[in-house]
């Protein structure tokens, strides 16, 4: 099992990437999965896990996380962001990992903000 501090590292990795646009800092396993609000089916496999990051990362501006609950492989963070057309909006990242990168990210937010608007 890997160390909660290493866990914790791991995952701000995913973050950082956010931040920055570039996926290619997030530590994934090569068969990782992304469920999110926007995709029927999860995403499966590094690279396009990898691809779905990239897309999703410029659409989320000032990511932050909050409170990050971890048992063993299993992390629960609280995030927030600004989207591009200026509404905040708050939700959960639930991570699996598996050795020293991700396994799996599910993430859940309010989508109906997104889509409404600002007075939402």
């Amino acid at each position: 099992m890997t160390s909660r501090a290493e866990v914790e590292s791991i995952i701000l990795k995913f973050v950082e990437a956010l931040n920055i646009d570039d996926a290619s800092v997030v530590p994934l396993t090569r068969h990782a999965e992304y469920h999110g609000m926007f995709s029927p089916i999860p995403i499966s496999g590094e690279s396009d896990v990898r691809k779905h990051i990239n897309q999703i990362a410029p659409f989320m501006l000032n990511e932050k996380y909050g409170k990050m609950i971890i048992e063993g492989d299993s992390v629960a963070v609280m995030t927030s962001f600004d989207s591009v057309n200026g509404i905040y909006n708050e939700g959960a990242f639930f991570f699996e990992v598996e050795g020293d990168k991700i396994r799996s990210i599910k993430a859940v937010f309010d989508t109906r903000r997104i889509f409404k608007g600002k007075d939402s």
